[in-house]
This record gives structure tokens, sequence and C-alpha cells, in this order.
């Protein structure tokens, strides 16, 4: 009997899991206040703002966070094959959250630091973001195909995995090249948040493919040989 090989290490799993509900609680935490949106950092750098933005920005550091710290469960096994029920429930709470944030992303990219560079970058992100979460939907309420699903929802999930890229890279910014202005950094920062992570989700989709045909070309000898 062979054992099913994972697409992504058990360890970068449960990494990328710790991070996702890390970054989750911390936008709940700073950003879960309404009133208290424009006393953070990131808010007063940026100097008078439309009273919408502020909203904007609340909706989208709430509903985004949610959807981060939750979203990592959707990829585990028992979940899926023993608690169907559950994950339906915790994927109709996700959608809602990414739907949510998506939508502010796309108003919130017009303001992004570091020019149109950037606002294209953060911009587009929320394009796919939504894009993915549309036909991760359409695949599996009316394709009822849920191989599509997980496929376009483990996209999705990448991109939702760009606010941990953002956190990671902006330190890095400053550790490695002493760059702390975010209009130096966003112009690249806004499109290497994301773009990697697609990528890898694609790679790891690809090869959750090959091995599926492999065990089933592999059963299928089996059958002709015996």
């Amino acid at each position: 009997m062979q054992t099913k090989k994972r697409s992504v290490p058990v360890w970068l799993f449960w990494a990328m899991a710790v991070l996702a509900m890390a970054i989750g609680a911390y936008a709940l935490a700073f950003y879960g206040d309404p009133g208290g949106v424009r006393r953070q950092p990131f808010v007063t750098d940026k100097g008078a703002l439309p009273d919408l933005w502020y909203r904007m920005l609340w909706v989208h550091a709430v509903s985004a966070g949610t959807g981060l710290a939750i979203g990592w469960l959707q990829f585990g096994r028992n979940i899926r094959r023993n608690m169907p029920n559950v994950h339906r429930a915790i994927g109709y709470v996700y959608a809602a959250a990414i739907a949510a944030g998506g939508v502010t992303g796309l108003y919130l990219a017009c303001y992004a630091n570091g020019g149109w560079v950037s606002q294209l970058g953060f911009g587009l992100l929320s394009a796919l973001w939504l894009y993915t979460l549309g036909r991760g939907l359409h695949s599996i309420i009316y394709e009822r195909d849920p191989a599509a699903h997980g496929r376009w929802m483990t996209r999705n999930f990448a991109l939702s995995c760009a606010a941990i890229s953002l956190r990671i890279y902006t330190p890095l910014a400053d550790s490695l090249f002493g760059l702390t202005d975010t209009n130096d950094t966003f112009p690249v920062i806004a499109w290497l948040c994301w773009v990697p992570n697609l990528l890898f989700a694609q790679w790891a989709i690809g090869r959750r493919r090959s091995a599926a045909t492999a065990a089933a070309t592999s059963r299928t000898s089996g059958r002709v040989l015996h």
C-alpha cells in the first residue's frame, strides 16, 4: 500500500498556519476598533484622507484578517473528509470575508504608497483575489467539481497569504537595504507579496495532479496485470 504524498511539506503547512493566525490576530487587534483605526502609525503617516478611506480600511482589515486566520483550516484533510459540515460553514465565512476584503482592497489600492506601480500591483492582487474566489465558488456550487474547487481555492488562499508576505518583506527591506519609506519599497513589494505565492500555489497544484495521474495509471496497470 502506497502512502499518499503531500504536495506541500507538513512543516511548511504548519508554518503558514501559524503565520496566518498571527497576522489575522494582529489585524483584528490593531484595526478591529473602528474608532482606533485613525490612530495607527500606518494611517497617521499617510496624512489627510477621505472619511470613506478609514471605513474601507476597517472593513478590509477585519474581513481579510478573519479570512486569513481561518482559511488554512480548509486545507486540513481531517476536516474536509470527516467534518464536511464544518468545512462548509468555515467556507461560507471565508468566502464572505474575502469578498469584502477584495472589494475594499480595490478601493484602498487607489491610495497605496509608491505611485501607480504599487497601486496597479495591489489592485491586481484584489482583482485576482475576487476572481479566484468566484471561480472556486462556481466550481463547487454549479459545477459540483470538488477537484476544481480545491485548485481555485488553493490559488485564492495563496493570494490571501500576501498579507503574510507583505509583513515579511517590509522589515526585510529595512534590515537589508535600509529602506523604511513605503513610497520606495511598495513598487516592488506590491508585486513581490503575491506573485511568488501564486506561482508556488500553481506548482503545488501541478505536483498534486501529477501524483494523482501517476496513482491512477498505477491502479490501471495493476488491474490489467491481474
